[in-house]
């Protein structure tokens, strides 16, 4: 029973920062000078596409094209990044800015039923199928060979399509970057391993979805969006994503960005989580892996992250200090630097296939 109250108190966290303290800590914010408050957030598009998703559903994509000229030889790779439960593609603002048009493709993409992708009936969004949505957009977009980049339940997506789609995988990919990335469903972890374990964790798990799936996440936050003040409940509510010392400016977008989604659609992709343990799926992966965590995450446990990488065969741990859940935004230098890092050790340029010479006995023009 005391796990149950535990889980119910760390369920509701976003209650307790509407408190007084609540109120003190956002107060602080809103003194400390932020250096984002011009940065034009979510702005910063590439080549949109639409791709063709499982069940005939269409996936919204945007390409940044890495600077190699005509002249330069061989296939850059690509980084596919997946954005996190109640996100879309454009929550990737710094990896756009700091990564695109640089020696690597980069794609970014919308889950299906959020941002601009095609909204899927009720109920019918889970894991396997969000990981065949990322396998046919590696296929219509990546170049070469592949590094995928995936936070929160986008990396729940990355190694569920590393496990499943295996023989691609093996061809394509040359390593996964997992920041913020479950374990197991919050509940499992909550509940513990005592005897009763799996029965409490779907009790409390059916519990949370029922928070979600009511309407006062989407009134408190619908209500502010644009609205500057840090004092405003959503701003609270989505604090707690964030470490120690975050910027307004990055609270404020992630609450815009959070509220964007339908609410039918973070009901359907939390449901998809319920029950949901990767041990299985990583003791499958082969590829070289990086686990990158937010020492101050209210969300998902550091610990959980160390455990991870130590389950994965070719897995590494690298912790961010003072960061919470949303490391993309709040430590985007340092998981931009090291996603940099990891990505001009693991791929390398493909030569780029040689014109057949004109004229020969086909008459064909030359192979592209």
């Amino acid at each position: 029973m005391r796990r149950g109250h535990r889980f119910l108190a760390y369920s509701l966290g976003a209650v307790a920062t509407a408190s007084a303290a609540g109120r003190l800590i956002t107060r602080r914010d809103g003194k400390r000078h932020d250096p984002a408050a011009d940065e034009p957030l979510g702005a910063i598009r590439g080549d949109p596409s639409r791709v063709m998703g499982p069940g005939g559903h269409r996936l919204h994509t945007e390409h940044f094209p890495a600077a190699i000229g005509p002249g330069v030889p061989g296939t850059p790779g690509t980084l596919v990044l997946t954005h996190g439960w109640c996100m879309t593609e454009a929550a990737w603002h710094y990896q756009k800015r700091d990564l695109a048009g640089g020696r690597f493709n980069l794609v970014t993409w919308d889950l299906p039923g959020h941002g601009h992708s095609e909204a899927l009936p009720r109920d019918h969004l889970s894991l396997d199928h969000a990981a065949d949505a990322l396998a046919a957009v590696i296929d219509a977009h990546a170049e070469g060979d592949v590094l995928l980049v995936g936070h929160s339940f986008g990396g729940a997506v990355a190694i569920r399509y590393l496990a499943a789609h295996t023989a691609t995988a093996k061809r394509r990919v040359r390593g996964v970057v997992l920041a913020s990335t479950p374990l197991m469903h919050v509940a499992r972890t909550v509940a513990g391993r005592w005897p009763w374990a799996g029965i409490e964790a779907r009790i409390l798990a059916g519990m949370m979805e029922r928070v979600v799936r009511s309407g006062l996440t989407d009134r408190v936050l619908g209500r502010d969006v644009g609205m500057p003040e840090v004092s405003r409940l959503s701003y609270r509510l989505v604090r707690v994503g964030f470490g120690d010392h975050p910027l307004p400016s990055h609270v404020r977008f992630m609450r815009d960005v959070i509220a964007s989604v339908p609410p039918e659609v973070r009901a359907d992709t939390f449901r998809t989580m319920n029950g949901y343990d990767s041990r299985p799926d990583l003791d499958r992966i082969a590829v070289p892996s990086l686990v990158v965590a937010g020492a101050r995450d209210r969300l998902i446990s550091p610990a959980d992250s160390v455990a991870m990488a130590s389950r994965l065969r070719r897995g590494r741990h690298l912790l961010l200090p003072g960061a919470g859940h949303a490391v993309f935004i709040e430590a985007h230098e340092a998981l931009n630097e090291a996603v940099l890092r990891f990505a001009s050790r693991r791929l390398t340029s493909r030569p780029r296939p040689r014109p057949r010479a004109a004229g020969r006995a086909s008459g064909r023009s030359p192979a592209r």
